[in-house]
Protein backbone atom coordinates (compact mmCIF):
# COMPACT_ATOMS: atom_id res chain seq x y z
CA UNK A 1 0.00 0.00 0.00
CA UNK A 2 1.31 3.49 -0.82
CA UNK A 3 2.52 5.68 1.99
CA UNK A 4 0.73 8.96 2.56
CA UNK A 5 2.30 12.31 1.73
CA UNK A 6 2.54 13.02 5.48
CA UNK A 7 4.75 9.97 6.01
CA UNK A 8 7.10 11.36 3.36
CA UNK A 9 7.35 14.72 5.15
CA UNK A 10 9.53 13.18 7.87
CA UNK A 11 11.93 11.69 5.30
CA UNK A 12 14.43 13.41 3.05
CA UNK A 13 12.77 15.77 0.56
CA UNK A 14 11.73 14.18 -2.71
CA UNK A 15 11.12 16.11 -5.90
CA UNK A 16 7.46 15.49 -6.70
CA UNK A 17 7.24 18.05 -9.50
CA UNK A 18 6.36 15.43 -12.11
CA UNK A 19 3.54 14.08 -9.96
CA UNK A 20 2.30 17.54 -9.00
CA UNK A 21 2.18 18.68 -12.62
CA UNK A 22 0.79 15.45 -14.07
CA UNK A 23 -2.62 15.92 -15.71
CA UNK A 24 -4.33 12.58 -16.22
CA UNK A 25 -6.93 14.09 -18.53
CA UNK A 26 -4.14 15.04 -20.96
CA UNK A 27 -2.89 11.45 -21.28
CA UNK A 28 -3.80 10.00 -24.69
CA UNK A 29 -4.07 6.38 -23.52
CA UNK A 30 -6.37 7.43 -20.67
CA UNK A 31 -8.58 9.46 -23.02
CA UNK A 32 -8.77 6.64 -25.57
CA UNK A 33 -9.80 4.23 -22.82
CA UNK A 34 -12.52 6.61 -21.63
CA UNK A 35 -13.74 7.18 -25.20
CA UNK A 36 -13.84 3.41 -25.70
CA UNK A 37 -15.93 2.95 -22.56
CA UNK A 38 -18.30 5.70 -23.69
CA UNK A 39 -18.74 4.06 -27.10
CA UNK A 40 -19.34 0.66 -25.46
CA UNK A 41 -21.91 2.20 -23.12
CA UNK A 42 -23.79 3.79 -26.02
CA UNK A 43 -23.76 0.50 -27.92
CA UNK A 44 -24.96 -1.44 -24.88
CA UNK A 45 -27.75 1.04 -24.21
CA UNK A 46 -29.08 0.34 -27.71
CA UNK A 47 -28.27 -3.34 -28.16
CA UNK A 48 -27.92 -4.73 -24.63
CA UNK A 49 -31.45 -6.13 -24.68
CA UNK A 50 -30.57 -7.93 -27.92
CA UNK A 51 -27.60 -9.58 -26.23
CA UNK A 52 -25.19 -8.38 -28.91
CA UNK A 53 -21.77 -6.88 -28.19
CA UNK A 54 -19.72 -4.62 -30.47
CA UNK A 55 -17.25 -7.46 -31.06
CA UNK A 56 -20.05 -9.84 -32.00
CA UNK A 57 -21.35 -7.27 -34.48
CA UNK A 58 -17.84 -6.96 -35.91
CA UNK A 59 -17.61 -10.75 -36.20
CA UNK A 60 -20.92 -10.99 -38.05
CA UNK A 61 -19.90 -8.27 -40.49
CA UNK A 62 -16.44 -9.66 -41.15
CA UNK A 63 -17.78 -13.21 -41.60
CA UNK A 64 -20.44 -11.96 -43.99
CA UNK A 65 -17.82 -10.05 -45.99
CA UNK A 66 -15.31 -12.96 -45.95
CA UNK A 67 -17.31 -16.18 -46.26
CA UNK A 68 -15.23 -19.25 -45.58
CA UNK A 69 -12.38 -17.38 -43.86
CA UNK A 70 -10.67 -19.30 -41.09
CA UNK A 71 -10.67 -18.41 -37.40
CA UNK A 72 -7.16 -16.95 -37.44
CA UNK A 73 -7.94 -14.63 -40.36
CA UNK A 74 -11.14 -13.46 -38.74
CA UNK A 75 -9.61 -12.88 -35.31
CA UNK A 76 -6.88 -10.76 -36.91
CA UNK A 77 -9.40 -8.72 -38.89
CA UNK A 78 -11.35 -7.77 -35.77
CA UNK A 79 -8.20 -7.44 -33.63
CA UNK A 80 -9.17 -9.99 -31.02
CA UNK A 81 -6.82 -12.55 -29.46
CA UNK A 82 -7.40 -16.17 -30.47
CA UNK A 83 -8.73 -17.37 -27.11
CA UNK A 84 -11.27 -14.56 -26.75
CA UNK A 85 -12.22 -15.01 -30.39
CA UNK A 86 -12.75 -18.77 -29.97
CA UNK A 87 -15.01 -18.21 -26.95
CA UNK A 88 -17.04 -15.57 -28.77
CA UNK A 89 -17.25 -17.72 -31.90
CA UNK A 90 -18.63 -20.63 -29.88
CA UNK A 91 -21.34 -18.37 -28.44
CA UNK A 92 -22.20 -17.14 -31.95
CA UNK A 93 -22.40 -20.73 -33.23
CA UNK A 94 -24.65 -21.70 -30.32
CA UNK A 95 -26.88 -18.70 -31.08
CA UNK A 96 -27.14 -19.90 -34.69
CA UNK A 97 -25.54 -16.78 -36.22
CA UNK A 98 -22.53 -18.48 -37.80
CA UNK A 99 -21.41 -21.99 -38.76
CA UNK A 100 -18.00 -23.61 -38.53
CA UNK A 101 -16.97 -26.36 -40.95
CA UNK A 102 -13.69 -28.12 -41.63
CA UNK A 103 -11.79 -26.40 -44.42
CA UNK A 104 -11.73 -28.34 -47.66
CA UNK A 105 -8.02 -27.70 -48.26
CA UNK A 106 -6.75 -27.97 -44.66
CA UNK A 107 -8.24 -30.51 -42.25
CA UNK A 108 -6.72 -28.63 -39.30
CA UNK A 109 -8.55 -25.38 -40.10
CA UNK A 110 -12.17 -24.36 -39.93
CA UNK A 111 -14.10 -22.18 -42.35
CA UNK A 112 -16.62 -19.82 -40.84
CA UNK A 113 -19.79 -18.71 -42.64
CA UNK A 114 -22.73 -16.59 -41.60
CA UNK A 115 -26.17 -18.18 -41.39
CA UNK A 116 -29.43 -16.67 -42.62
CA UNK A 117 -30.21 -15.91 -38.96
CA UNK A 118 -26.91 -14.00 -38.70
CA UNK A 119 -27.73 -12.01 -41.83
CA UNK A 120 -31.16 -11.19 -40.39
CA UNK A 121 -29.52 -9.88 -37.21
CA UNK A 122 -27.21 -7.64 -39.25
CA UNK A 123 -30.10 -6.32 -41.34
CA UNK A 124 -31.97 -5.53 -38.13
CA UNK A 125 -29.15 -3.87 -36.20
CA UNK A 126 -27.16 -1.96 -38.81
CA UNK A 127 -29.67 0.89 -39.21
CA UNK A 128 -29.73 1.31 -35.42
CA UNK A 129 -25.95 0.91 -35.29
CA UNK A 130 -25.55 3.91 -37.59
CA UNK A 131 -27.51 5.93 -35.02
CA UNK A 132 -25.22 4.71 -32.23
CA UNK A 133 -22.13 5.64 -34.24
CA UNK A 134 -23.61 9.10 -34.81
CA UNK A 135 -24.10 9.45 -31.04
CA UNK A 136 -20.49 8.34 -30.45
CA UNK A 137 -19.24 11.06 -32.80
CA UNK A 138 -21.78 13.72 -31.76
CA UNK A 139 -19.50 15.56 -29.29
CA UNK A 140 -17.01 16.28 -32.10
CA UNK A 141 -17.65 19.17 -34.46
CA UNK A 142 -18.67 17.88 -37.88
CA UNK A 143 -15.48 19.15 -39.52
CA UNK A 144 -13.26 17.11 -37.11
CA UNK A 145 -14.95 13.73 -37.55
CA UNK A 146 -13.26 12.50 -40.75
CA UNK A 147 -9.85 13.59 -39.43
CA UNK A 148 -10.52 11.87 -36.11
CA UNK A 149 -11.34 8.58 -37.88
CA UNK A 150 -8.27 8.96 -40.10
CA UNK A 151 -6.06 9.52 -37.03
CA UNK A 152 -7.48 6.44 -35.29
CA UNK A 153 -6.83 4.34 -38.41
CA UNK A 154 -3.22 5.58 -38.50
CA UNK A 155 -2.79 4.81 -34.77
CA UNK A 156 -3.93 1.20 -35.17
CA UNK A 157 -1.98 0.61 -38.39
CA UNK A 158 -4.88 0.47 -40.84
CA UNK A 159 -3.78 3.51 -42.85
CA UNK A 160 -0.29 4.82 -43.54
CA UNK A 161 0.43 8.30 -42.13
Amino acid sequence: MARSNRARASEAPVDTTLIDQFVLTDVVSHLIRRAHFRAEELFTSEFGKDGLTPRQKALLIIVYQNPGANQNELSERIALDRNSFAEMLNRMITAGYVERRRAKDDARAYEITITPKGIDVLLEILPRDAEVEARVMAPLPEEYRALFIKCLKIMVGLTPP
